[in-house]
């Protein structure tokens, strides 16, 4: 039984492991983004210590077979408690109010027929290389090779001072990668904007670029920023200012011709050719007609009123 089974240290450090390397480790539960979703060997965990025999740490790596047992979960969410419960051979029961819970799961859990999703998903990647792959292509800054590929591209959004109108970077820090996950810590200037790699975290020194004094701490926090240029106290949001642009700063990539013998991440500031590159999504995407973009006005609400004190006032403004 569960209150006499289950090991809380053995399961926390799984799921704190699992956590630390969910960019490599994808099982079916990664399939779609759900905020707050919880370890999947936390579930697994659970539902062994109620169900199996024997201590959670040997049960915890054996074949198990639950079937014979029936979990529902009234409130499924991202469904990690039903995917995890599924695996070990029960049968599942559950439900959620939010439509794109249900969808989401539904996709997760049901038969795929893994031939046709192989040819659909190769004719997906071909036709998305051949009409867009150009724009997720950067120069590596370590062997100049123009073909690395962006995995994420990284946004501030950006308010107007209302004293001197100068742009205000709303940094809440600026510790883009800790050393947890990349051998150093990488700090953006907040002059210059360049990326600096250092051991020491709360001592980071100099920007390598223009000497400037680094930082943890960005301009940004608790809905007050003060302007570099005239000193002025703004607040933020401003829903009169509209909805906030938003500038790129970094980029993180994957260079298939360093990675044998890089150890870490790959960062960089984008350069010019990435900022053409930029403009020119940005002139296409003024040019098409979405058909899937809905422009209705946003309602009141608990959520939505969050997107409307930034100046959201329609769905494509989130875009």
């Amino acid at each position: 039984m569960i209150e006499k089974h289950f090991d809380i240290p053995f399961i926390a450090d799984l799921a704190l492991r699992e956590k630390q390397i969910q960019q490599n480790y994808r099982p079916i539960i990664a399939v779609h983004k759900w905020f707050a979703r919880r370890p999947g060997t936390m579930f697994r965990g659970l539902l062994l210590s109620e169900f199996a025999d024997g201590p959670l740490h040997e049960a915890f790596y054996k074949a198990n077979d639950l079937s014979g047992c029936h979990v529902a979960d009234p409130f499924m969410g991202g469904g990690t408690p039903i995917l995890e419960a599924n695996r070990v051979g029960c049968d599942v029961t559950a439900f959620d109010i939010n439509p794109m819970s249900y969808w989401i799961v539904k996709q997760e859990i049901e038969h795929l027929d893994l031939g046709v999703y192989a040819k659909a998903a190769e004719a997906l990647r071909t036709t998305l290389e051949k009409e867009i792959g150009q724009f997720y292509r950067t120069r590596c800054t370590l062997c100049g090779s123009n073909d690395a590929h962006v995995k994420y591209f990284l946004w501030v959004k950006v308010t107007p001072c209302h004293e001197c109108g100068k742009n205000i970077d709303l940094f809440p820090g600026y510790l883009i990668s800790a050393d947890s996950r990349h051998p150093k810590n990488v700090i953006i200037c907040p002059a210059c904007g360049e990326l600096t790699e250092t051991s020491e975290r709360k001592e980071p020194g100099n920007c390598h670029h223009c000497a400037t004094e680094l930082t943890l701490n960005g301009p940004a926090k608790r809905s007050r920023c003060r302007c570099s240029a005239c000193g002025a106290d703004n607040h933020y949001p401003n829903a009169n200012f509209g909805s906030p642009r938003h500038r790129l700063f970094t980029m993180e990539y994957h260079c298939p011709k360093c990675k044998p013998s890089h150890t870490g991440r790959f960062f960089k500031k984008p350069d010019d050719q990435d900022m053409a590159r930029i403009n020119e999504v940005e002139k296409r995407w003024s040019r098409m007609r979405p058909k899937y973009v809905p422009d209705d006005e946003i309602p009141n609400g608990d959520e939505t009123d969050r997107l409307r004190r930034w100046g959201y006032m329609h769905y494509s403004q989130t875009t």
